[in-house]
């Protein structure tokens, strides 16, 4: 018996299973019919389904819009001004001083100055004689056209005779240039005319500017 299941193990094993399971199918459908005989179609459901129903909101009305600010009353109407009136003796008054003329502003006195200088004396400057040709004194600085031609006049024509002056030939100059008078001193006529006689030309556009 024993080596008979033992070389068929598997047949009875497949048995046993079948045995269990059609066990376990009977339990089960058994257990199923009392559960449904004992169901209660009125089990409280409906009581709690009607409990969760929940009553729709009542509409709210809207509010009412608020009432129009009543218009402010216009602005009174300013009250005429009445037209001043002018007294007859004013408006004669007022007349008479505007056609009153003005009074005429009295005149300045001021002290009566010459505007041209003494005249030159006669004759020439009692300095030394130009020797050799004539140079352009149009380059020293502040010699225009018209100086050039009174110094000529008066005998004053060259770089070295002008750079050869003193103090005396400075004065004596000064009393034939009319309006003219200091130019030597001021504009340097005789440190100017010793350059250009040394015809020494970078020195004098070093310290006088371009010629």
């Amino acid at each position: 018996m024993i080596s008979l299941i033992s070389e068929n193990w598997l047949l009875v094993l497949i048995a046993l299973l079948i045995g269990v399971a059609t066990a376990f199918w009977a339990w089960a459908v058994s257990g199923r019919d009392n559960s449904i005989d004992g169901f209660d179609a009125d089990d409280g459901l409906l009581e709690k389904a009607g409990d969760a129903v929940t009553p729709a909101p009542e509409p709210v009305a809207p509010a009412p819009a608020p009432a129009p600010k009543p218009a402010p009353a216009p602005a009174p109407a300013p009250a005429p001004v009445a037209p001043k009136t002018v007294a007859p003796a004013a408006v004669a008054t007022a007349a008479v001083a505007k056609a009153a003329p003005a009074p005429a502003p009295r005149p300045r006195k001021r002290p009566v100055v010459a505007d041209t200088a003494p005249p030159a004396p006669a004759g020439k400057p009692n300095i030394a004689e130009a020797k050799g040709d004539p140079d352009n004194l149009r380059l020293i600085k502040g010699v225009g056209p018209k100086l050039n031609t009174l110094l000529n006049n008066l005998g004053v024509t060259r770089y070295d005779q002008i750079a050869s002056w003193k103090e005396a030939e400075i004065e004596e100059m000064d009393k034939y240039l009319e309006s003219f008078s200091g130019r030597i001193t001021r504009d340097s006529w005789i440190d100017q005319a010793k350059y250009l006689a040394k015809d020494d030309i970078a020195g004098f556009e070093k310290k006088y500017g371009k010629l």
